[in-house]
């Protein structure tokens, strides 16, 4: 009975998630110097979106890419899965549907309180394995910080087991610099560690069985955002936001580590792909959110924070 009534729950809720397709992005230069097709540092720009038109991607702050499905799935820091549907023509990213949305909800169905909800990493499994229907999501959350299992359609499935010191809260600087970005790695699993390091040193990055590296942010006050492994198992690309006071510059980076089993314990060496500074001619905001796509294609999403003056901004890129 129990499993009947879970079926229902989730049928009535992917009922519920089902709309009209909603043009939701509309393109926009981030620079005056570079434009779609332009390459800079180690990328080539491939277009740049604002996504606006519907609430719910205000805190867009994950994304990952379902290749059996063809579509783009994000989350919101608060407790929203949004399927999205990119547009590219001539390899240029044009523009973007919203598809579907669901809330994030436990087994019966509930809604998450807002202390559980506040959803930042995020990750696809079983989602490029030629197989419709099988996909799932792993989501790392911070306030109450956890890795867990999704259905597509937002169901909680399973809490997964984090090593011992991402369980204890004073391992934290503080409650919103928990489990920003998860990844997951073909030989070391499941990726994951703080915004920033406590001691205002390397931060560390932890392996599913405790393993752990650490990652020296290029800027004094860089946190690390998002984890994303390359394809062909060339390492794993590493975003870093940089914000320290209103008025003061946002400088993202995105490089790319090598963790081992065989190098654990150790500082790894970061290879700068592309560093973007806001007062030097680059009109990008709060990014923190990274998926790869097809080949070495890559989206990327900024969080507005659900203030006015900021854009949910997405870009699609290539690294050279």
């Amino acid at each position: 009975m129990h499993r009947i009534k879970n079926l229902i729950v989730a049928g009535l809720i992917i009922f519920t998630g089902l709309a009209h397709a909603q043009q939701v992005g509309y393109p926009i230069d981030l620079s005056d110097q570079y434009r779609a097709g332009d390459d800079f540092m180690g990328i080539r720009l491939l277009g740049a979106l604002e996504l606006k038109g519907n609430n719910l991607l205000s805190e867009l702050s994950g994304l990952a890419w379902d290749e059996d499905e063809g579509i783009l799935i994000g989350v919101t820091d608060r407790g929203f899965l949004l399927h999205l549907k990119p547009e590219i023509r001539d390899g240029l990213l044009t523009g973007m549907e919203l598809l579907r949305h669901f809330p994030l909800r436990n087994r019966e169905g509930k809604r998450l309180s807002k202390l559980d909800s506040d959803a930042e990493g995020l990750v696809v499994i079983g989602g490029n394995n030629g197989r419709s229907g099988d996909s799932r999501l792993i989501i790392s959350f911070e306030t109450r910080n956890r890795i867990v299992r999704f259905t597509p359609e937002g169901i909680l499935e399973a809490e997964l087991p984090l090593p011992a010191p991402l369980r204890a809260r004073r391992f934290y600087s503080e409650p919103n610099k928990g489990l920003e970005a998860v990844a997951m790695h073909p030989s070391l699993g499941l990726l994951t560690g703080p915004e920033i390091s406590k001691r205002s040193g390397p931060i560390p990055i932890f392996g599913a069985e405790g393993r752990r590296w650490y990652y020296q942010p290029f800027e004094l006050d860089g946190a690390m955002v998002a984890l994303e492994t390359a394809p062909d198992g060339d390492g794993v690309l590493l975003l870093e936001r940089a914000y320290s006071f209103p008025f003061a510059p946002w400088v993202i980076t995105l490089s790319r580590i090598h963790p081992e089993v065989d190098n654990g314990g150790s500082l790894l060496t970061a290879q700068q792909l592309l560093r973007f500074v806001s007062n030097q001619g680059w009109r990008i905001q709060n990014f923190e959110g990274l998926t790869h796509h097809r080949n070495n294609r890559y989206f990327m999403v900024s969080d507005d924070g659900g203030l006015v003056y900021l854009q949910t901004q997405l870009l699609y890129f290539e690294i050279q």
